[in-house]
């Protein structure tokens, strides 16, 4: 991937109709805390976790993240175990949450530029409500118009739904939004649901998504930028200039 340098960045007068932000990893730098509860989870489930199958985690549902963990340890986690377990990951990433909150590189900026500019705005995550309480105080809940969690839908990201939900909410046909996402599975999530997404992996060696616009970092990105990367120019060419 090739980032566009900040002072080159397109910055058109169209914004999208409305912007959809994921969570963890997208607007705070989250996921090393998630690292370290799923890590001591895998642990203390027997199996120490390798990171091909974290990289497979990131960005799921609970259930999902239990499927795939249980696959890797060979235990089936359901019902009572199942809440025993999310409790226990739940309640660590909580406690790591109070002690080590940190935006990531851009998305402070570009929150403030949404709302000078008065473009709705959703934050879309998989994360549970009990837990996204806490990264919410740090961004501030008043900040969107909507929020959707993971527990508000049937079906959690990579399904659509939550984005689906999200512009339902919103009054905006998901085409005419921008989703902002840092993992397969939340890009996934939001290409199916029709919306233009900007793509930032949080982590090293994740894959481009179909239909998405795989780009470095939030930083120098405004609200014009997101629709000006999404509209249909590779966002690893800036908009205007050739891609020798």
């Amino acid at each position: 991937m090739t980032s566009i340098s900040p002072d080159r960045i397109p910055s058109p007068d169209r914004v999208p109709a409305a912007v959809c932000l994921d969570m963890d990893g997208t607007l705070v730098d989250t996921e090393r805390l998630w690292d370290i509860a799923v890590y001591e989870l895998a642990e203390y489930m027997g199996r120490p976790l390798d990171e091909t199958t974290r990289e497979r985690t990131l960005g799921n549902s609970l259930h999902g993240f239990f499927e795939i963990l249980g696959e890797y340890t060979g235990r089936r986690i359901e019902g009572e175990e199942f809440d025993r377990l999310a409790h226990r990951l739940n309640s660590r990433v909580t406690e790591l949450m109070r002690t080590d909150m940190r935006w990531r590189p851009g998305a402070e900026d570009l929150l403030a530029d949404i709302a000078s500019t008065g473009t709705r705005v959703a934050l879309v995550t998989n994360t549970t409500a009990d837990v996204a309480v806490v990264p919410l105080e740090f961004i501030d809940r008043s900040r969107f118009d909507v929020v959707v969690t993971g527990c508000m839908v049937a079906d959690a990201k990579p399904a659509p739904d939550p984005y689906l939900l999200a512009c339902a909410r919103l009054g905006v046909d998901p085409g005419e939004a921008v989703a902002v996402e840092d993992s397969v599975t939340g890009a996934t999530a939001a290409v199916a649901a029709g919306c233009r997404v900007l793509y930032i992996p949080s982590t090293d060696g994740q894959p481009d998504v179909p239909g998405a616009h795989t780009h470095t970092t939030l930083d120098g990105v405004d609200t014009a930028a997101l629709h000006a990367l999404t509209s249909g120019t590779p966002a690893r060419t800036a908009v205007g200039q050739s891609s020798t």
